[in-house]
């Protein structure tokens, strides 16, 4: 733990040496960022992956697989299937973590939803209530987070259109706040810096290029701004993302490695400013997560920010 008494968390997959790189690079936790390969072997974690995975170092956070294609599993997307084992066995390696280490352990999933749908999909809300419900009964030691995603996904081959996205900032508070409204502080947000950042420089464009939007003495419910994001989630924020983007943020661009000490001190102010407590993942790229220089140089960056 930094001096600091924020915590800090690390990013890793199923690799044995990234999360001893981790654990040498100094973390208070980790977060598992499940591939698509435990689509196939989630029935089968305990012997399918290496037990010291889950044993060599404390796991805090679960977040659920990517598919094939690099998307990952948006939560109205999962919940609607029939078959309901992918999200179970997310749910159930984490009360598999919490066992050990004795404590709570994060689910992490995605909402592309807005909160207009999400309380018009009247069929998909009761179900997710019920499953929601389930999930908590099996698997006591486990909590949901959700996060907020960007405002438009799309595939590095070219071959599908654009997907545009909701879920990318109030919608993803009031989805939080009805759940709390019956499951309590068990459901909270996960605040993604980097998708933060992006819906804010694509939503400034589309708002720049409206002329049926007020473009001064903006309403907040259109104000997209890092400190809104802020403002919105310190009741219910779970986890913050920490991390950045370059250029358009998408593929390579996405998740970086902050290049800007003022932008981290900047970023810490508003954690202070708004009271938060909650840990840090540094969610950060690497060309080789058998040495993460990435991760290291922000950890640093943060650190100098309470010298």
């Amino acid at each position: 733990m930094m001096n600091h008494h924020i915590k800090i968390y690390a990013k890793a997959s199923f690799v044995s040496e990234e999360i001893r790189e981790k654990i040498k690079c100094g973390c208070d936790g980790l977060e598992f960022h499940l591939q698509n390969d435990f689509l196939r072997k989630g029935s089968c974690f305990e012997t399918c992956y290496l037990q010291e995975l889950f044993t060599m170092y404390n796991v805090e956070v679960v977040h659920v697989p990517f598919y094939k294609k690099g998307q990952v599993m948006n939560m109205e997307h999962v919940f609607q299937h029939r078959d309901l084992s992918p999200i179970r066995n997310v749910f159930r390696l984490a009360q598999y973590c919490a066992d050990i280490w004795k404590h709570r352990v994060l689910v992490v999933i995605h909402t592309s939803l807005s909160f207009f749908d999400f309380m018009e999909f009247e069929l998909f809300r009761s179900h997710l209530e019920q499953e929601l419900q389930r999930l908590f009964d099996e698997f006591p030691m486990t909590d949901l987070a959700i996060e907020n995603v960007v405002p438009m996904e799309y595939q590095a081959s070219g071959n599908e259109s654009p997907r545009l996205c909701n879920g990318t900032f109030t919608d993803i508070v009031n989805i939080v706040s009805y759940l709390r409204e019956r499951f309590g502080e068990r459901v909270g947000s996960v605040l993604d810096i980097c998708h933060a950042a992006m819906t804010e420089k694509y939503m400034n464009v589309l708002l720049a290029a409206s002329d049926f939007l007020p473009h001064s003495h903006v309403p907040q419910h259109l104000d997209y701004s890092m400190e809104h994001y802020f403002h919105i989630n310190k009741e219910i924020c779970k986890l913050i993302h920490f991390n950045d983007f370059t250029g358009n943020g998408y593929m390579q661009n996405h998740g970086t490695v902050f290049q800007d000490q003022k932008k981290v001190a900047a970023l810490v102010e508003l954690y202070k400013k708004y009271h938060y407590e909650c840990p840090l993942t540094l969610e950060i790229q690497e060309k080789d997560y058998r040495d993460c220089v990435n991760y290291r140089q922000t950890k640093t960056m943060l650190a100098n920010c309470f010298k």
